[in-house]
């Protein structure tokens, strides 16, 4: 058999990076490999075994070729993986990864997100491979965040596909590819899809069991860090079972998985539902910058309709006067792009209401509450807040008969066009999934930006296309905007 696989990659060097190390796989288990160049540039690696043959052809640069396939195109409008394995004759999708390079620290680890999403939602096999630690800015050595990994948990389930986060580096040796067994992991999965496929076979056949072993990894990560980032974790002793992972890994092959092995496992409570030692410790927090909405959820953790997840949330990056003082003004002439609404909204947001830091340096707070994660029992009961801080809203958003949980995320983001990039659409990505949009029964999902604007994602009932916006269509129930304005993207529908 002859199969030709188009490795389609974000650029040249991605591509032949993929390519070389599947071909030393190859080569290691006894295959012959010749590289050549089509074209006199375009890379094409020959892979040969007993009379099978797999030709690895490099199209570097997505967007640089015309036409770009169809099945390409598409996972590309939900971001843009490292590199995707392609049959132009089957017009079929292999597998999609994304590497990185970047310091896991911070909201880093989670800025590519929505390509875990996004490959997950097409039934896509996906690896995100990453640094377990990094060198922060202050030449601290930081730890890769949990969020990555269980929203990879969960689209795993969910999409009954490989959703896969592996580790690179160690606290010795952070950042560094030859070290960690993430790089080896990998390839060995994606030589195993391929030789799969050359030989006719599914391409999950035979690869149980080593899914289970980097399922295992995955968990053995999140038992070990989660503590470090949140103040409790839904099943934390399924981490410790081995049939967790022999139960992931045989749902996302199709070769039996035991869901009962995975109940509760992952699943936000209820707040009756949570140790008592735990709810005692919630406390709503003082703002850092005032804002009518945050202030009600910070008020109901209080009154006990929402919780949070930790204490160790912190403040963003402070910014200076005068470009706070040019956002505003971005914001101002966007919203004033739309016709009056009903009833109507003021844009009201100034310099002012941005707070100094008080260290000197004339540099301002951007933050509202330092919680972006809020986690209500009843849709009716958020609404409520919604209603108190937007009066304007008690027309358009309505309680429900049958009441539902609800996932609210808080991005105070303020640059125009920001809170469609990175990192804030993997934040969603991620969060949405961690947090219950597809669990039984599933959260409704809001999203707040205080600063930002309607405008941006909707404008007189035409929806703006971008990969923000496309997730953010499929994954909210609700965006609520500055000035109390709230959409529902699906409907296409401004309140």
């Amino acid at each position: 058999m002859k199969k030709k696989i188009e490795i389609w990659a974000d650029s040249f060097h991605e591509g032949n990076w993929c390519c070389d190390n599947i071909s030393h796989v190859a080569g290691e288990l006894g295959c012959d490999v010749r590289i050549s160049f089509d074209n006199g540039f375009q890379p094409h690696y020959t892979i040969s075994s007993q009379g099978n043959q797999i030709d690895l052809l490099v199209f570097g640069s997505y967007r640089s070729w015309e036409p770009i396939p169809d099945k390409i195109d598409e996972i590309l409008n939900w971001g843009k993986p490292d590199f995707i394995a392609y049959d132009p004759d089957e017009r079929k999708v292999l597998f999609a990864v994304e590497e990185t390079a970047a310091t896991p620290t911070g909201n880093q680890a989670m800025q590519r997100c929505e390509r875990q999403y996004g490959s997950a939602r097409f039934r896509i096999p996906y690896w995100y491979l990453i640094s377990e630690f990094g060198v922060h800015k202050d030449g601290g050595v930081r730890r890769d965040s949990i969020w990555p990994t269980i929203a990879a948990i969960k689209l795993s389930v969910y999409r009954q596909t490989p959703c896969m986060v592996l580790h690179y580096s160690d606290i010795d040796n952070p950042e560094d590819y030859n070290s960690g067994s993430g790089v080896a992991l990998l390839f060995k999965s994606l030589f195993g899809i391929l030789d799969n496929y050359v030989n006719e076979r599914d391409c999950l056949t035979g690869l149980k069991g080593d899914l289970t072993a980097q399922y295992k990894m995955m968990l053995e990560f999140l038992g070990s860090q989660w503590e470090n980032i949140i103040d409790f974790l839904p099943g934390e002793s399924k981490i410790h079972d081995p049939r967790t992972s022999e139960a992931l890994a045989g749902i996302a092959t199709h070769e039996g998985g035991d869901l009962s092995a995975l109940e509760g496992f992952l699943v936000w409570p209820l707040i009756p539902q949570v140790d008592a030692r735990i709810r005692r410790a919630w406390v709503g927090k003082k703002l850092i910058k005032f804002d009518p909405l945050c202030e009600r959820l910070e008020n109901d953790i209080n009154q006990g309709l929402a919780y949070y997840l930790s204490d160790n949330a912190g403040s963003g990056r402070p910014q200076s006067s005068s470009q706070v003082k040019g956002w505003v003004a971005e914001q101002k002439a966007l919203f004033a792009k739309e016709k009056r609404l009903d009833p109507p909204a003021v844009f009201t947001m100034k310099l002012e209401d941005f707070p100094d830091t008080g260290n000197g340096g004339d540099r301002r707070h951007l933050t509202t509450a330092k919680n972006i994660v809020y986690l209500y029992d009843s849709w009716n009961a958020f609404v409520e807040s919604v209603w108190n801080a937007y009066p304007r809203l008690k027309k358009h958003i309505q309680k429900q008969e049958v009441d539902q949980p609800v996932f609210v995320y808080v991005s105070n983001t303020i640059k125009k066009g920001r809170l469609f990039g990175d990192p804030f659409t993997g934040q969603l990505a991620a969060f949405s999934t961690a947090f219950g949009k597809f669990d039984h029964p599933p959260r409704k999902v809001v999203a707040y930006y205080p600063h930002q604007v309607h405008t941006q994602a909707i404008l007189k009932g035409k929806i703006h296309s971008n990969k923000g916006i496309t997730l953010m269509t499929e994954l909210t129930d609700l965006v609520i905007f500055n000035a109390g304005v709230a959409v529902d993207l699906k409907n296409r529908r401004v309140m």
